[in-house]
């Protein structure tokens, strides 16, 4: 194989991390060579607890790109999440450049971008990661793409993402990454189709230790917020009550797991091994009796933390849309859908989204976050998508990723 750039995504998970590599192929589509997930003792729940493991565990997937790829320079994207990153609103206006005939251009979307950040200070123990525009008005009319349209000013509502310096410092130390984007939003961003933001939707991101909300209203996103639970608490409390290691328990979970008393088809009775290397038997309607008091508390807690922010699901008629490893446990779309009264679906990739030898990659939820941040980095920006983004400087964001995009060819 002809030797090329590829490019690295990475997602910090709760002790592992999860990545895949791929490259542009001649027809400009995203092909995915590999995928794996490499258990570290450098990562706890997506932040860094020991640099030197980090490295070594990320090292793996350059050696496999230089060993089974034949590939000698890669760049890396690393999605970033967790209990250290902050999401608040932010408001500013500008006066549109008289000189361009008072019409918006790239450069007035990158100067309100900076006014933005210079007129939101934050502390200096924090960093922005991204800004994301949810409202743009000109002259008081609200627009939803102001590039190109005239007036005398400029005013953008928007959500700034910011983290802990020191974690997002830790993090590209870690892994050498170029390039840092808020997972939830380039999920929201790939997974949630138009119509359903326009209709009003809920993204759940269910991981092992967290669950990620974003919510989004009239096409826009409203909210992004971490809560501190996800599927491992449904794995402790089964290695607890059958008193098995955790890993015994994730196979249990993963092969016979079911939320709903309803959705047991036959209540299938089957052996694990408790330490001793000794047999037990357990039924499927048993284990529910585990699983389904775990699920309901965190669909409580959900419900208390929309409750806080003045959230109604009933209003969103495009319901849940469920990713994240924890959606895959049966019944998972049928618990929210009862409990909140809604509609509620798994979002999964589709060969149309990738290039792919194994679909599997595709519909595991397992790389849903590395995927969309590949995806998100990479896509044939928009007028509209040029916006998102942290600016840096007066380059526009479309500029910094077209000749980042170019550089990887």
């Amino acid at each position: 194989m002809e030797k090329a750039d590829a490019i690295i995504s990475l997602d910090l998970g709760t002790n592992s991390i999860h990545g895949v590599i791929a490259q542009i192929n001649d027809e400009n589509k995203i092909e995915i060579l590999s995928a794996d997930t490499f258990l570290s003792d450098g990562v706890r729940n997506g932040v860094i607890s020991d640099i030197s493991a980090a490295e070594f565990t990320v090292h793996k997937f350059y050696t496999k790109a230089e060993d089974d790829f034949h590939i000698e320079n890669s760049d890396l994207l690393c999605a970033v999440r967790g209990s250290l990153i902050e999401v608040t609103t932010a408001n500013t206006r500008v006066r549109i450049d008289e000189e361009e005939g008072g019409i918006v251009t790239e450069d007035t979307i990158s100067e309100i971008i900076e006014r933005l950040e210079e007129g939101n200070k934050i502390p200096d123990t924090k960093e922005i990661i991204d800004i994301i525009p949810q409202q743009y008005k000109i002259d008081e009319q609200v627009v939803s793409n102001p590039v190109r349209m005239s007036g005398k000013f400029l005013e953008l509502t928007a959500l700034m993402i910011y983290g802990t310096k020191s974690n997002m410092s830790n993090i590209k130390q870690a892994t050498g990454g170029y390039k840092l984007k808020y997972g939830y939003s380039a999920i929201s961003d790939t997974l949630v189709s138009n119509d359903d933001k326009e209709l009003g939707c809920i993204l759940v991101d269910i991981g092992g230790m967290t669950t990620g909300i974003v919510v989004y209203a009239e096409g826009k996103l409203k909210y992004s917020f971490e809560l501190n639970f996800g599927s491992d608490y449904i794995t402790r409390d089964i290695a607890a009550r059958l008193k098995i290691t955790k890993r015994e328990a994730t196979n249990i979970k993963e092969k016979y797991g079911v939320i709903l008393e309803e959705l047991i088809s036959e209540n299938t009775e089957f052996e694990y091994t408790v330490p001793g290397n000794k047999t037990q038997k357990f039924t499927v309607r048993e284990l529910v009796d585990i699983i389904k008091p775990q699920v309901e508390t965190q669909l409580e807690q959900i419900l208390k933390n929309f409750k806080q922010r003045g959230i109604r699901p009933s209003e969103f008629v495009g319901g849940f849309i469920l990713t994240g490893g924890g959606s895959l446990l049966k019944g998972m779309p049928e618990a929210f859908s009862k409990y909140f009264e809604s509609v509620a679906k798994c979002a999964t990739f589709t060969d149309e989204d990738f290039v792919c030898s194994d679909d599997n990659i595709i519909n595991s939820q397992t790389y849903t976050t590395a995927l969309a941040i590949l995806k998100n980095s990479l896509k044939t920006l928009t007028p509209t998508a040029l916006e998102k983004g942290k600016r840096s400087s007066k380059k526009s964001f479309s500029q910094t990723i077209k000749s980042w995009f170019n550089n990887l060819r």
